[in-house]
């Protein structure tokens, strides 16, 4: 329709003054008998596609045959016949383009020949002609993709140094072909450097779109060096209600929220690296949406759904490839072996230091406490936490489950100011110069260190297996204990940390470090649907190098009671 308005608009002025004096009828019947050879023009251009296809094909013949149904040497063939091929149906022109480009490597002898990989024989338009062709004659439905479509492939192809097996051209296929669990997907890309996720509702996109195919990709960021976070949200349409598990492999940081209600967490700076979390769905539409920002350096995202013994992918890339003989990837819950009892976990666990200690109550809250800082990590509710990693591969260490989990102050919990303008040092860390780099001999790489003014004491379980952790400070013996308790109708945590000892002047313990913490009715917004209130010591609410943090002052045989309360009870 646009062609034909472009050319009754140049055909109208071009028409002649002689024309332009004649009656109504005339000129009408002057613009139809124009218009009328439009097409012919259409067609002379199509002709020109296919005739440049037909042209290209014959490269191809010697294999496929003119037929297109392969030609026979003996028993054997010299290559599969085009007619009916699933990479001749509609839609898959991107997938032609791959095999084209790459070719098909020889693996046995069904086919005497391997397919050659064309990509340096054929430019776009010869590759867009050549698809048009061979779809029309002997796929059903002519494809029609642009040079511009090819050139785009061709790039996304470009790092592949090799041909496809065959296997592999049969898992693109599959997954062309699998249902799109997945609607009205759109995509918003921010600019930023983050250790962990940031709040991108209070960030502006530099780029938005839609996926029209529903495959969550990191594509529209490829051209973004460094850092670089992306939202990604749609429609989820469950048929069959059941209990299905959410998936998300992601380097760095990631998050599955689902119906507004964060689902899994993958968050921090990380590797590739796989979380999962088993959820109960009922027939019918689901909001769905994935956060994930890159740190720099390597980037993956890919994201699914394990619906019985098949998972379904949502995303173009596919984390988790094949797995060992006897490896299992379900997860392996891990829960309290009495009622009322909790459970410890010692383990490599992600946003913590190596000496992570996560704790399980039996009221559906969780924490991650780290024995290297001598301080609280995160709290979390639901599901304790995932094993399954300990056994696949070398083992990487338990993945927290649950939802909600927000991260605390982290780091170092004590430290003396001289003055409120003055940072807080959240680790302690030292430089070395590490010799055996030899482009750079002098480059110099930070590590850990212990901090000489703290000492762990361990820790100790009650009746009820609840630890309370105990380290020292200085001249202070201090005891860090939680507890869950109901607090205005939702499960919370109390902490009680009690201070013994004489404190040094302008002493101070530090809570919090994110949110806007605001404070309403005694109650401090840390972000992520967690408020926290302090009883035993008045907060200090400060802003140092455009952090926000929350501080109380310690004194000498103290006992600060801090209070974790989620703004809405915890979904069953």
């Amino acid at each position: 329709m646009e062609l034909l308005s472009a050319e009754v608009i140049a055909l109208t002025s071009s028409l002649t003054s002689s024309t332009l004096n004649a009656s109504p009828r005339m000129k009408i019947k002057y613009l139809l008998l124009q218009v009328a050879m439009i097409p012919l023009s259409i067609f002379a251009q199509e002709d020109k596609i296919l005739e440049l296809g037909k042209l290209t094909f014959q490269s191809c013949v010697a294999c496929h045959g003119a037929d297109g149904k392969g030609v026979k040497a003996g028993d054997l063939q010299m290559a599969p016949t085009l007619h009916g091929s699933a990479f001749m149906k509609d839609g898959n022109a991107d997938l032609l383009t791959a095999i084209i480009l790459k070719g098909i490597l020889k693996e046995d002898n069904k086919y005497i020949q391997a397919m050659l990989a064309l990509e340096a024989a054929l430019n776009d338009e010869q590759i867009a002609a050549l698809i048009a062709y061979t779809t029309g004659e002997f796929g059903g439905k002519r494809q029609s993709p642009t040079a511009n479509d090819v050139a785009r492939w061709r790039k996304d192809y470009a790092s592949r140094t090799s041909p496809w097996k065959r296997a592999q051209l049969q898992e693109m296929i599959d997954a062309a072909s699998e249902p799109r669990l997945l609607t009205d997907l759109t995509y918003s890309v921010y600019k930023g450097k983050w250790e962990e996720l940031p709040d991108f509702s209070k960030l502006n996109p530099v780029k938005t779109g839609e996926l029209k195919d529903g495959l969550i990709t990191l594509e529209p960021a490829k051209d973004l060096k460094g850092g670089f976070g992306m939202v990604f949200e749609g429609t989820l349409s469950i048929e069959k209600a059941g209990k299905f598990i959410f998936s998300i492999t992601s380097d760095d940081g990631s998050a599955i929220a689902l119906n507004g209600e964060t689902l899994v967490g993958n968050d921090g700076i990380h590797p590739a690296k796989t979380a999962r979390m088993p959820h109960e769905l009922e027939v019918g539409t689901h909001t769905y949406k994935v956060l994930y920002f890159d740190g720099g350096g390597q980037r993956f995202l890919s994201a699914g759904i394990r619906m019985g013994k098949e998972t379904v992918w949502l995303s173009k890339e596919r984390g988790e490839g094949k797995t060992k003989k006897n490896e299992s990837y379900d997860p392996i819950l891990l829960t309290a072996h009495k009622p009322g009892e909790a459970i410890v976990h010692r383990a490599f666990l992600p946003d913590a230091r190596p000496r992570a200690i996560g704790v399980g109550y039996p009221e559906a809250v969780n924490l991650v406490w780290d024995a290297d800082t001598l301080n609280l990590a995160y709290v979390y509710r639901g599901d304790f936490m995932d094993a399954s990693p300990h056994w696949n591969g070398r083992g990487s260490g338990s993945t927290p489950l649950g939802t909600d989990r927000v991260k605390t102050a982290q780091g170092l919990p004590l430290q003396v100011l001289e003055s409120l303008d003055e940072p807080w040092e959240p680790f302690s860390e030292a430089t070395i110069q590490y010799q055996r780099d030899t482009p750079n001999p002098e480059k110099e790489i930070t590590f850990n260190l212990k901090h000489p003014d703290y000492q762990f004491r361990g820790y100790r379980l009650d009746a009820k297996r609840f630890p309370t952790f105990r380290y020292d400070y200085r001249n202070l013996r201090v005891t860090d204990r939680f507890d869950p308790a109901e607090v205005d109708g939702v499960m919370s945590i109390v902490r009680t940390l009690n201070v013994e000892g004489e404190a040094d002047e302008n002493l101070y313990l530090r809570l919090a470090d994110t949110g806007s913490q605001e404070v309403g009715d005694g109650w401090i917004d840390v972000g992520s649907n967690l408020k926290l209130k302090i009883e035993g010591a008045g907060p200090v609410h400060r802003k140092v190098d455009g952090k926000r943090e929350t501080l109380v002052p310690v004194s000498s045989d103290a006992t600060i009671t801090v209070i974790y309360r989620w703004n809405t009870p915890a979904k069953s």
